[in-house]
C-alpha cells in the first residue's frame, strides 16, 4: 500500500477525496529557510531547528513541542518507509523542491521504495504545482508517478551537502552545471534562487528583501499584501506569511531599520519603509546583514560572499 507524503495537510486531504488508495504522511518543515547545518546528528539538527522555529513564531516556550513534533515525523516516515512505498508529492517551487530534496538524500541511499508526483507549472496560479491539481487529475498523476531513480538519488545526497554547506561556492559550482539537473530540472532552478539570498553586492539584501522594500515603496502595507507582491515577482511563489513575517522584523532591527512595524498582533501587522530603506533600495547605501542562517552558512556583516545579480551568480569580494 502505497504511503503519500507532502508537507500540507490539505493536498492530503484531497487525495482521500479523490479516491487516490494508500496512507497519507504530512511531513512538514521549512528547510528552504533557517540552519540546516552539517556534521550534527538528527537529534541536534532537530534541536537547532525547533529552536529556529520557536524563534520565528515569537514563541521560544514552543521549542520542546515543536521538537517533539519534528521527531515524531522523521520517526513515522522512518517506520513508513521501512514497510512501503513512499510517493512524494512535489511541488516544483522551492518550499517543495527543499523538502524533497532532503527527504530523497535521506532516504535514497537506505534502499527505501521512492517514487514521485510531479505537475507541469499552472501558469494562472503559480506555485506549489501539484497542490493545484483537480480531483481527476490526482489520480492521474498518482497513475503516473515515476520511481526515484538512482541518479536523482545521488544529485540529491550531492545538493543536499552543498546546500548545507558553510560556505556557497559548491552549490554555486552545482548550479553552473546544467547537465547535472538531467534528471531533476526544478531543482536547479530552486537551488538558484536560494543563491539569490546572500547578500547583494550593490545593497546587501537578499532578493527576497529586495522585493518586500520595492513593495513597500508604493506605501504602507499588511503581511498579506506583501505576501502576494512577492508572488507576482516570482515564476514560482515559495515564500508564506511566516517567511515574510521574519524579513519584515530582521530588516525592521539594527540601528538603521530599513522597515517600520506598526502593529503587536502578527495577523494585522504592517509596514513602512524608512528613509534608510529608500536609499538601501534605490542603491545609495548598503545593508550591514545582520547575522542570520542560509543553508548550512551564518552570515552576517562580515560575510565575504555575495550574490551579483547582474552575473547571476555568488562570488567572493575582498
Amino acid at each position: 500500500m502505497p504511503i503519500h507524503v507532502h508537507g500540507g495537510s490539505l493536498l492530503l486531504a484531497r487525495l482521500a477525496e479523490a479516491g487516490v488508495p494508500g496512507e497519507r504522511l504530512e511531513w512538514s518543515e521549512v528547510l528552504c529557510e533557517g540552519p540546516v547545518p552539517a556534521e550534527v546528528d538528527d537529534e541536534t539538527f532537530r534541536q537547532i531547528r525547533a529552536d529556529w522555529l520557536a524563534d520565528h513564531i515569537g514563541d521560544l516556550d514552543a521549542v520542546p513541542r515543536i521538537c517533539a513534533g519534528l521527531r515524531a515525523q522523521d520517526e513515522a516516515l522512518a517506520a513508513a518507509a521501512a514497510r512501503d512505498e513512499l510517493v512524494l508529492w512535489t511541488g516544483n517551487e522551492w518550499f517543495c523542491q527543499a523538502v524533497a530534496l532532503a527527504l530523497i538524500a535521506r532516504l535514497g541511499p537506505t534502499g527505501a521504495r521512492l517514487s514521485w508526483v510531479t505537475a507541469d507549472d499552472d501558469p494562472v496560479r503559480p506555485g506549489c504545482s501539484v497542490g493545484e491539481l483537480g480531483e481527476a487529475a490526482l489520480a492521474q498523476a498518482f497513475a503516473a508517478r515515476e520511481r526515484i531513480d538512482p541518479a536523482a538519488i545521488a544529485l540529491a545526497v550531492h545538493a543536499w551537502a552543498a546546500y548545507r554547506a558553510p560556505a556557497p561556492m559548491r552549490l554555486q559550482a552545482l548550479v553552473d552545471d546544467p547537465a547535472a539537473f538531467v534528471v531533476w530540472p526544478a531543482l536547479r532552478a530552486a537551488l538558484a534562487l536560494s543563491l539569490a539570498e546572500w547578500p547583494g553586492r550593490e545593497d546587501g539584501l537578499a532578493r527576497t528583501e529586495r522585493q518586500l522594500l520595492a513593495a513597500l515603496a508604493s506605501g504602507r502595507a499588511d503581511v498579506g499584501e506583501l505576501l502576494a507582491a512577492c508572488g507576482r515577482a516570482e515564476a514560482r511563489p515559495w515564500l508564506t506569511d511566516l517567511l515574510v513575517l521574519a524579513r519584515l522584523r530582521r530588516l525592521a532591527g539594527g540601528e538603521a531599520p530599513l522597515v517600520r512595524l506598526i502593529g503587536e498582533d502578527p495577523r494585522a501587522l504592517t509596514a513602512e519603509i524608512t528613509e534608510a530603506g529608500l536609499a538601501t533600495l534605490a542603491g545609495r547605501a548598503r545593508w550591514a546583514t545582520p547575522a542570520r542562517w542560509l543553508g548550512g552558512a551564518l552570515l552576517d556583516a562580515a560575510t565575504p560572499w555575495c550574490w551579483d545579480g547582474e552575473r547571476g551568480r555568488v562570488f567572493q569580494w575582498t
